[in-house]
């Protein structure tokens, strides 16, 4: 169709508007003032919608957010050079999570003549892409406005096609504020979609199939299969076809924790005889333990079980990043879409259980047999977590009860969970409902990515519940505006320990290892003197904030009045906990 753009940005605002962008996290910059006027004036700020971001890192981590929640991308916009700098963290971050997202950078005219003393040139580089070019996915630098259509299409297209990732494209601000000679042409984009997801090799799925039914205890260990919301589902008729036990990972929602095949935080491990790998980015950190201070690694699964190994980490590798871990053996590596995988895995054990019913037979006891042990596992469990209500510093099992007696039948979404009280306290079924995920495990990211995670659910009558740690949050502080500006409802649970207390271990440790005195062990590790009034801290920018909260007695009214603001002002509220 022929464009309406009167400017070169404008063609850009146009492709985004072909494949529906709703929102463009951003950090204001020269370099792309011609989009942003194109976003503001030629789009209505409606599709796009900017989200007024004040660091890059949080842009790119709300777009993650996001992406987490809903498998689509968003755009953030950085500044040129330094942008992408300061934005180069949360990139890694979403590469190592595979999250979808386009990233568009200004640049200083390329043109020479068009460039101001000093200020355009320290802010444009040659070529900018390289910048983070070893962890996205895909990098152009369109020449001008006509090449934009086909950049943007192919960015899109990299970055939804399986394994997902972040895409960056830089705009010369000399092209984006030209006037338009002649209108620019806007292809069918349903010419140009992401390409189907990978099916695994047929003979390879059927001997997955016939190894599960001869399998005394087979067992599915499953990280990231519910980036697929229909896929959860296909893993419960898996399950449920072979009485197969499963262990969910938490890089999203895999398998709903009412399942009585729900194994996650059992031993069921180290008594199967064949365990299938779901989505497991790194197949020794799942089937190994080690000792965070003497690297030491012992195997967890029992000699003579068999491995097999699903997903499609081995189309990801990049020269320079090593995310992907170590070689680990295992029987047999497919490569495939479990969302595609699994149903045909399911065809083919029924089949198998169909023409041997003894095997059958043996399905349906062990059906039964986890049926029996659920209520004994839960009543367990239960009483564990009672031991720790009462507990001063408040512990993490009474934040996760008193938060669930509030948002139980919600349209919540958990980020920061990483407690097994949560999935042992809460109802989880809903596909979708956890953010998972912890990419490069760095820090600054959680909270703009819960940010991210609200701003989708909120469209939907829905909101996030953050579980928020002290050192993370004060990475990006100013994170809290951009949720109070734009009216993002967020629960959050500010979890103070008084500093990076996990990380000091390794100083005290290394100490004590050497036969040295630990009595500074506090050295850039505490957060103290002074302490942040994380409360000030969080009012100071418009938001609902409370605490320190030291009393478990006083847990579930300051949760209460929180969540009220939340959900009545659609907005950040938080409760500042004091915790071991």
């Amino acid at each position: 169709m022929t464009g309406k753009a009167e400017w070169g940005s404008d063609v850009v605002v146009e492709m985004m508007q072909q494949y529906g962008i709703e929102y463009a996290p951003t950090n204001l910059g020269a370099t792309f003032r011609g989009l942003l006027d194109s976003v503001i004036n030629f789009g209505g700020n409606k599709t796009p919608e900017v989200i007024e971001c004040l660091h890059e890192e949080i842009a790119v981590s709300i777009a993650h957010g996001y992406a987490r929640v809903t498998g689509k991308p968003l755009v953030a916009l950085v500044h040129n050079v330094v942008g992408t700098l300061h934005a180069a963290m949360a990139v890694y971050n979403a590469f190592v999570d595979r999250a979808p997202m386009i990233i568009l950078s200004g640049t200083g005219p390329m043109s020479l003549k068009g460039r101001r003393p000093w200020i355009d040139w320290v802010h444009t580089a040659l070529v900018q892409g390289n910048l983070v070019r070893e962890y996205v996915k895909w990098d152009d630098q369109p020449h001008d406005p006509e090449s934009v259509p086909e950049s943007f299409m192919r960015g899109y297209r990299v970055s939804m096609t399986e394994p997902k990732g972040p895409v960056y494209l830089t705009l010369d601000a000399g092209w984006q504020e030209a006037k338009l000679s002649e209108p620019v042409p806007i292809p069918d984009i349903r010419q140009y979609q992401p390409s189907s997801p990978v099916q695994g090799d047929p003979e390879s799925l059927r001997k997955t199939a016939e190894a599960l039914s001869q399998a005394r205890a087979p067992l599915i260990i499953a990280d990231r299969v519910g980036r697929n919301p229909q896929a959860v589902q296909a893993l419960v008729e898996l399950a449920e076809a072979g009485a197969i036990a499963v262990i969910d990972q938490g890089g999203a929602l895999n398998f709903p924790n009412t399942h009585p095949l729900d194994a996650t935080g059992t031993d069921a491990l180290s008594e199967s005889d064949l365990v299938l790998l779901l989505d497991v980015q790194q197949v020794e950190a799942t089937l190994t333990t080690n000792d965070r201070y003497t690297r030491e690694i012992q195997r967890r699964v029992r000699p003579g079980a068999k491995v097999i190994d699903i997903g499609l980490s081995d189309l990801w590798i990049r020269s320079t990043m090593v995310d992907y871990g170590r070689l680990y053996p295992v029987d047999m590596t497919i490569a495939a879409d479990t969302s595609l995988a699994l149903p045909q895995i399911t065809a083919e054990l029924r089949k198998i259980l169909e023409r041997e019913p003894q095997k059958k037979a043996a399905v349906s006891q062990r059906l039964e047999k986890a049926r029996e042990a659920q209520p004994a596992l839960k009543r367990k469990w239960q009483a564990e977590i009672e031991k720790e209500l009462d507990k001063k510093p408040i512990s993490l099992a009474l934040l996760a009860r008193e938060t669930w007696n509030l948002i139980e039948g919600e349209k919540w979404i958990v980020a920061g969970a990483r407690d097994r009280s949560v999935r042992r306290l809460w109802k989880m079924e809903r596909p979708g409902s956890v953010l998972g995920g912890q990419g490069a495990a760095a820090l600054g990211s959680s909270m703009p990515k819960a940010i991210g995670a609200g701003l989708a659910a909120k469209k939907d009558g829905g909101f996030c519940v953050a579980f928020q740690t002290d050192g993370d949050l004060l990475y990006v502080p100013s994170s809290i505006w951009t949720a109070v500006h734009h009216h993002i409802p967020v629960l959050t649970i500010l979890l103070d320990n008084g500093g990076y207390i996990g990380e000091g271990e390794h100083v005290a440790w290394t100490s004590r290892s050497r036969g040295r005195s630990t009595a500074q062990k506090q050295i850039a590790t505490e957060i103290k003197n002074p302490s942040v009034d994380f409360a000030s801290l969080a009012r100071a920018q418009g938001a609902y904030a409370e605490g320190p909260v030291e009393e478990p007695k006083d847990v579930a009214p300051a949760l209460a009045r929180a969540y009220q603001v939340m959900k009545e002002k659609q907005t950040f509220a938080m409760v500042w906990v004091k915790t071991g």
